[in-house]
C-alpha cells in the first residue's frame, strides 16, 4: 500500500513538471513598453537653405537739422509772419516784434530763420514779451531725415558705416524705407550697454515726419545654401536621426550660424536625413518611433 502511494505521488509530480515545462515552452516573451509601442514623432528632411540672423530695433525719425530761433533784441510780438508748417529760407522773416529797448521804442524788428527749412513750432503768442535768451520758434530741415536707434553692445560690431537697414513706420504700413548707417557712437552707454547709431533715409517720403517711432531691421549674419535644421530640433548640440527601420539615433553635430528660424549644421548631418523636430524630448537614442512628416 505504501509503495503504491509513492508511485502515485511520483506520477503526479511528473505530470506537474511536464505541464509547467509545456507552459514555459509555449509562452511568448513579454515585450517592454518601449518594444511594444513605437513613439510618435514629427520629422523633417535636412535640406540646404539660406540661414539668416536678423534683429529688429525701435528707433525715432529725426530731421538732419533742428534749430531754435532766437530774437536779437527784446520786444513784444506783434505778428507771426510764418506760421507752423510754413517753408522758410535762410534769412526769411518768421516773427515781427516791437522793439522796446531803451532808445529804440516802437521800432519794428523781425526774427529771421538761420536755416532753410520748415517752421515746426512757434513758441510764443502775439503780445508776449521776448528776449535774446529765449527761443521763439523751431525750424527743421527735413530735406534729409535720419533714424536714431540703439544697438546692444554684443551686436554693435556687426554694424558698419554705409551698411543698409530697413525702416518701417506704423503711419505708412505698406511701405518700407532704405537707410544707410551714417554715424556710430564710439562709446557704449554704461547704463543701457548699448551703442547709439544713426542712419540716413534714402529718398524719404513726405509722409515721414520727425518724431515718428520707427522699426529698424538689419541682417546680423547670413549663410546661403547650407544644411540647416529648425532650432527646436537641437538638443544639447545633437539631433535625433530616424533610420529606415524607424529607429531614432542620437547624432552629435557642429553648429554654425544660428538664424532667426534655422540653424546651420557644419558637421554631423547629411542632406535628406530625417530629423526629429517634435517628440525628441522623450528620446535618448535607440527607440522605435512612428515618424510623421511635418507639413509646415
Amino acid at each position: 500500500m505504501g509503495s503504491l502511494k509513492k508511485i502515485v505521488i511520483i506520477i503526479i509530480v511528473i505530470l506537474v513538471i511536464g505541464a509547467a515545462l509545456r507552459i514555459m515552452l509555449n509562452r511568448k516573451p513579454v515585450k517592454t513598453a518601449v518594444e511594444r509601442i513605437a513613439l510618435p514623432v514629427e520629422v523633417i528632411s535636412a535640406t540646404k537653405t539660406d540661414v539668416v540672423r536678423s534683429c529688429e530695433l525701435v528707433g525715432t525719425i529725426t530731421a538732419d537739422k533742428t534749430v531754435q530761433i532766437l530774437p536779437e533784441t527784446m520786444g513784444r510780438v506783434t505778428k507771426v509772419i510764418a506760421p507752423e508748417g510754413s517753408r522758410v529760407n535762410r534769412g526769411e522773416r518768421i516773427i515781427a516784434i516791437r522793439n522796446e529797448s531803451i532808445g529804440f521804442e516802437f521800432e519794428e524788428a523781425y526774427v529771421t530763420s538761420t536755416i532753410s527749412g520748415t517752421v515746426a513750432k512757434i513758441l510764443v503768442d502775439v503780445g508776449a514779451t521776448v528776449s535774446p535768451q529765449v527761443p521763439v520758434a523751431l525750424v527743421v530741415d527735413m530735406s534729409t531725415l535720419k533714424v536714431n536707434f540703439n544697438v546692444a553692445e554684443m551686436d554693435a560690431q556687426c554694424f558698419r558705416s554705409n551698411n543698409t537697414v530697413i525702416v518701417s513706420v506704423d503711419a505708412i504700413p505698406d511701405k518700407k524705407f532704405i537707410a544707410r548707417i551714417s554715424e556710430i557712437s564710439p562709446i557704449v552707454d554704461p547704463l543701457t550697454k548699448t551703442v547709439a547709431v544713426k542712419a540716413t533715409i534714402v529718398q524719404p517720403s513726405s509722409g515721414l515726419k520727425p518724431g515718428m517711432t520707427a522699426r529698424v531691421s538689419f541682417k546680423l549674419g547670413e549663410r546661403k545654401n547650407v544644411i540647416a535644421v529648425p532650432a527646436d530640433a537641437i538638443v544639447d548640440n545633437s539631433v535625433f536621426v530616424v533610420s529606415n527601420d524607424s529607429l531614432a539615433q542620437r547624432r552629435n553635430i557642429k553648429i554654425g550660424l544660428t538664424g532667426d528660424e534655422m540653424v546651420e549644421i557644419l558637421e554631423g548631418l547629411n542632406e535628406g536625413e530625417k530629423i526629429v523636430v517634435l517628440g525628441q524630448q522623450r528620446l535618448s537614442g535607440g527607440e522605435k518611433v512612428n515618424p510623421s512628416e511635418r507639413t509646415k
